[in-house]
């Protein structure tokens, strides 16, 4: 019985042995999950910081574009005041001027002038 006793030591041995490798062997697979699992977290965290701050240098442009449209419609609205005014300066000098035109008008108007009567011997010749 001794000889069956001494094959069975090896055997155990072996199987231990094989049994704590492949032990030992999933635990370094597990840590290699778990380290793989938190690089891709971190590669996650880092791509949504990049997004975030592509984000905050669009919305920065955004807001210089935005002045600036202000800023033109405010020129425009200046422009558009401009134009009001010398269209009212236009439409005084034109009123001005029916008033003026009228008036002389009324004051130098032909028909209401007595017309001199003329003499039969006092016309004028190109035959002099």
């Amino acid at each position: 019985m001794s000889g069956s006793c001494t094959n069975l030591v090896p055997l155990t041995e072996i199987s231990s042995e094989k049994y704590l490798k492949r032990l030992a062997g999933r635990t370094d697979m597990e840590d290699a999950l778990k380290r793989l699992d938190k690089l891709t977290q971190e590669e996650a965290r880092m791509a949504i910081a990049q997004n975030l701050k592509a984000t905050h240098a669009v919305d920065d442009r955004v807001g210089v574009v935005i002045d600036r449209v202000l800023n033109v419609d405010d020129r425009v609205a200046s422009v558009g005041n401009g134009v009001k005014a010398v269209n009212d300066k236009v439409s005084v000098v034109i009123d001005g001027t029916q008033t003026i035109f009228v008036s002389y008008q009324s004051k130098f108007n032909p028909s209401s002038c007595p017309r001199r009567k003329r003499s039969k011997g006092s016309h004028a010749t190109n035959s002099q």
